[in-house]
């Protein structure tokens, strides 16, 4: 029996690690110990292990993968760490570069020939390991979903996407029902499912795959369930855990919350005298009777939950990777309105897939869809203004389409995948617009709703206004109600409109590449450049604990 180390670098994000979940997968089948970490694990504890499988993700997030790598290589030897995931397999010279040597596993695990077994077991299609999620404190936004895939690969080979070099081949998957069908068995149901492909309207079975989906309850009209019981997997696994002697601290701490949240006013008297022990185990902090008292007690717990869980839950499908506007057709939006889809995700990455995107959401609308989302690509190859055009036509859109519920706008920043930092800047794009655009999208949780005053406010009424918008002092962007309030915003404006195109773009040099705020002001610049620069210098902070002064400053009354 191997002792076998999963690991993800400590980065924050939404999606547990599918490639580790289906890894753990296939070392638990060969009756190896598993167990998941997210970033180190104290030296004395690594050195247990015989192997470590690192996952990567985002090129940016290079330097903590190369810490994370370097870290275990010392303490188990290079021969025995793997490195694999998404950004590893775009810039594996990087990686090979910053550690020689390195086991690189590139791409789709397809044959566990690749990890030096003989077995050839095809490790991409296994069934994912929720359970190594609990061997951690760390909770996944998206954890409690399915992680589905109907197809793999793409066809279409976009410059700005990396599929073709993650999934290079294109193949319909033929195990959707015994992907969902496996979840449920070994670790209860999900709330969301959500469809990983990168191009599911391109597969000659969607027919099959709806009619699937739809028997298995995530129907537009069958999409109710009774909400899953945690406790009788928590459980089954602590007792799983004790045999092998694996660690249970974290997946207890999750018990210890499922039972602090019962609500006792809803619960009978004989459940109230009989949940006594373990809320008084709780209390005490003896971890080791309240182990014993769940496991001797597990029939009567499970039970519990079981009746106190009674409610049902409503589950929605997301093909999450978006929709292929191009590929829409009246009757594949009458199957996918099926499906109990919520939000329907379509790119609008380009303006000049205007026409099919919105015939698109047209579609899907007249088939019986309710709710939109889009992804909106920036810092590519278009300017600011395409990307100002790209949200108002979705907001006059909805404007003249009632029936549409929900419409959300997702801005996504391009980011090169040669680059392993967040440092990547467009050709029409500088650093000021890039971190105006993230002040904005801020205040709505990266979203654009798609009410049209809202819209008007944080973005502007027309391109122009949009540019000026980004150009704006951060805290003006940020505060906007405040310095509007005040005047500042307008007296900004006022010296704004004097510049001429030369001193805009030379305003925005300067302000993309000033280290801090007094470097705004170290050089002397133009007479106009000179009269807008100390507005960069203004906080709210600073200017709530010292109005008299700013207003003296720029002439306020």
């Amino acid at each position: 029996m191997e002792r076998i180390l999963l690991v993800e670098p400590n980065y924050k994000n939404k999606y547990p690690p599918i490639g580790l979940m289906k890894i753990a997968t296939y070392f638990k089948l060969k009756g190896d110990f598993v167990e998941f970490q997210k970033g180190l694990l104290p030296q004395k504890v690594v050195s247990d292990f015989e192997k470590v499988f690192i996952t990567t993700l985002f090129t940016f997030d290079f330097d903590v993968c190369i810490e994370t790598i370097r870290y275990y290589v010392e303490i188990v030897g290079i021969n025995n760490v793997y490195v694999g995931g998404i950004a590893s397999t775009i810039m594996p010279e990087r990686f090979e570069g910053a550690i020689p040597g390195i086991n690189i596993l590139k791409g789709q695990l397809t044959s566990s020939n690749i990890l030096g077994y003989d077995d050839n077991v095809n490790i991409d299609i296994l069934p994912l390991d929720y359970d190594i999620l609990w061997d951690i404190p760390y909770d996944y936004p998206a954890a409690d979903s399915y992680f589905v895939y109907t197809s793999r690969g793409c066809p279409r080979k976009c410059s700005f996407c990396a599929v073709k070099t993650l999934e290079p081949v294109y193949y319909e998957c033929e195990n959707i029902k015994e992907q969902i069908l496996n979840v449920d068995e070994h670790f209860g149901i999900k709330k969301q499912l959500l469809i990983m492909d990168n191009n599911a309207l391109n597969s000659v079975n969607l027919e099959r795959n709806v009619i699937t989906l739809v028997n298995l309850g995530f129907g537009a009209k069958n999409n109710t369930i009774k909400k899953n019981n945690k406790m009788r997997f928590y459980i089954q696994s602590l007792i799983k855990r004790q045999e092998i002697n694996k660690q249970y601290l974290y997946l207890l701490e999750r018990i210890k919350k499922e039972i602090n949240s019962i609500n006792v006013g809803r619960i009978s008297n004989i459940d109230k005298n009989k949940l006594q022990p373990l809320f008084a185990l709780i209390s005490s902090d003896d971890n080791e009777g309240f182990v014993k008292y769940l496991i001797e007690h597990q029939e009567y717990i499970t039970d519990f939950f079981e009746r106190y869980n009674y409610h049902k839950i409503k589950r929605y499908v997301d093909f999450n990777q978006g929709l292929d506007a191009r590929l829409f057709t009246p009757e594949k939006a009458q199957l996918l309105a099926k499906l109990a889809i919520k939000p329907c995700r379509i790119a609008f990455d380009d303006i000049n897939t205007k026409v099919a995107y919105f015939n698109a959401i047209t579609m899907a609308s007249k088939a019986g869809i309710e709710h939109f989302s889009n992804y909106l690509l920036y810092n590519f190859k278009e300017k600011p203004q395409d990307l100002w055009k790209r949200l108002y036509l979705n907001v006059k859109y909805c404007e003249k389409n009632k029936n549409i519920k929900t419409f959300f706008s997702f801005p996504m920043k391009y980011a090169s995948i040669e680059h392993t930092d967040r440092s990547y800047i467009g050709k029409y794009w500088n650093a000021k617009y890039l971190k105006s655009i993230n002040i904005i999208l801020n205040v709505t949780s990266g979203v654009v709703p798609k009410e049209k005053d809202f819209f008007l406010r944080a973005y502007g009424e027309s391109e122009e206004e949009f540019e000026s918008i980004l150009t704006m002092p951060s805290d003006f962007i940020r505060y906007r109600e405040y310095f509007d309030n005040n005047g500042l915003i307008n007296k900004w404006k006022t010296e704004y409109e004097k510049l001429s195109d030369t001193e805009r773009i030379e305003l925005l040099n300067i302000l993309s590449n000033c280290k801090n705020e007094q470097a705004v002001l170290e050089k002397y610049h133009s007479p106009s450049l000179n009269e807008i620069l100390p507005f960069y210098l203004v906080k709210k902070n600073k200017m709530e604990k010292n109005k008299s002064y700013y207003y003296r400053m720029f002439g306020l009354n």
